[in-house]
């Protein structure tokens, strides 16, 4: 038998092309895999925000056995305690979230708070750099950082802001030894669950704790450099730091420009609405508990300009910081109220 030669023996190798079409199929199956996978941990982020919401609502119906309502939405501390909080002045003291600390297995947090001196004060600096998963989104990372521009020893944030209906009131400057503005005038519009000198008992919502909203994301992440540091303060109780309102769409971001500021609340439409990292809409808890996920596309009320300040465009503010509402709510702005006598049924969310 013919012995076969030593060249021939040898294995031939991948030439450069086979090698090429073998890394061109690879790179073809990642980039089929890559969204699913992407898909995949955002459901996961999503599952985890859900259950965040969750855990805030039973902190909250907890707090609600132990004291008969729901956590106040914040109120002013006159002096001594905050010397410069004289009438009209626009101070504001601690946060839902500070008052739900005990409910959400934050003990230790909750006894390090001082509630006799100024929230902001350097008494309470070890609460604020404190930073709270249970009130994180993990789909928005920005949140759990520590911002140094407004207080030498830091703030934290959250991504989980409680209802106020569909307005802001009273404002932050109506007190009760406001006589600028009329403050009882302003309480009895308020129409949330939370808001200043709020009292919301599970009685007062006669529009079904199912059809009322509790607590709503915000993409903390998708502001400005400048108004991550100064909205989102999870120990302050003013409205767009730790309250939204139903006036604006979800995710106000895809739909309109920032549209500025106004005098009496001093915030905007970004920092205001209700907001998240999910595509498609944002999950919401609900006074009954439960949590769903309301879709972009919910009914809701156009925004308008009145004089420099955006607002929904069924909303005209009047004076002394009131407001008056045109024709009807919208679905979402409905959801929003405690006491409105809407019907209204989970087909149209």
């Amino acid at each position: 038998m013919r012995r076969m030669r030593d060249d021939q023996a040898v294995r031939r190798g991948f030439t450069l092309i086979e090698l090429l079409v073998v890394i061109a199929i690879i790179a073809v199956l990642i980039a089929l895999l890559l969204p699913a996978v992407q898909a995949a941990r955002e459901a996961a982020r999503r599952a985890q925000c859900t259950n965040n919401l969750k855990q805030i609502g039973l902190a909250c119906h907890n707090y609600v056995s132990a004291n008969d309502a729901f956590p106040l939405g914040t109120y002013m501390m006159y002096p001594p305690g905050n010397p410069s909080a004289t009438p009209c002045s626009g101070f504001h003291e601690q946060s839902v979230f500070v008052r739900l600390l005990p409910y959400l297995e934050q003990n230790s947090v909750y006894n390090a708070f001082n509630a006799q001196v100024h929230f902001v004060f350097p008494q309470n600096s070890t609460v604020q750099v404190t930073g709270l998963t249970a009130i994180w989104c993990p789909s928005d990372p920005s949140v759990m950082n520590n911002s140094t521009v407004n207080f030498p020893w830091g703030m934290r944030f959250t991504s989980y802001k409680g209802n106020a209906g569909t307005w802001f009131s009273p404002s932050r400057y109506a007190d009760p030894l406001c006589t600028q503005y009329n403050f009882s005038t302003q309480l009895s519009q308020a129409n949330g669950v939370f808001y200043f000198y709020s009292n919301t008992r599970m009685s007062s919502i006669t529009d079904g704790t199912s059809n009322t909203m509790l607590m709503s994301e915000w993409a903390y992440g998708k502001l400005s450099q400048g108004d991550q540091a100064c909205w989102g303060w999870w120990t302050s109780g003013n409205y767009s730091d730790t309250m939204f309102t139903v006036s604006y769409p979800i995710n106000p971001f895809n739909k309109v420009t920032d549209l500025g500021t106004g005098t009496g609340i001093n915030s905007d439409l970004f920092t205001s609405a209700a907001s998240s990292f999910h595509p498609g809409g944002a999950n919401f808890g609900f006074c009954d508990g439960s949590v769903r996920f309301i879709k972009d596309s919910i009914q809701t009320a156009p925004i308008g300009m009145t004089g420099a300040y955006p607002f929904a465009a069924n909303i005209i503010p009047g004076p002394g910081n009131t407001f008056q509402m045109i024709g009807n709510m919208s679905v979402y702005q409905s959801l929003g109220t405690r006491a409105g006598g809407e019907v209204v049924s989970a087909d149209q969310y």
